[in-house]
C-alpha cells in the first residue's frame, strides 16, 4: 500500500508541475503544500493511516484535476 501511495503522491506532484502553470500562485502553492504534507505523512504512516492518506491523496487529485479542467475550459 505504501508503494502505491507514494506513486500516487509522485503523480500528483508531476501533474502539478506539468499543469500548474495555468493556476494562479496562491492556488498552486496551496496544492503544493497539500502534496508536501501528504509526502511527509506517507513516510511516517502505518497501515491504518495509509488508507486514510490514500483517500486524502485521491481528494487532492480530484480537486486538482477539477481546477485544471475548469481553467483550461475558461482559456479556450
Amino acid at each position: 500500500m505504501s508503494t502505491k501511495l507514494k506513486k500516487l503522491v509522485d503523480e500528483l506532484e508531476q501533474l502539478l508541475a506539468q499543469r500548474g502553470g495555468s493556476l494562479d500562485a496562491p492556488a498552486r502553492d496551496a496544492f503544493q503544500a497539500r502534496i508536501d504534507s501528504l509526502k511527509r505523512a506517507v513516510d511516517e504512516a502505518d497501515a491504518a493511516e495509509a488508507s486514510r492518506l490514500c483517500y486524502d491523496a485521491l481528494n487532492v487529485l480530484a480537486a486538482l484535476l477539477s481546477v485544471i479542467t475548469n481553467v483550461m475550459t475558461l482559456l479556450r
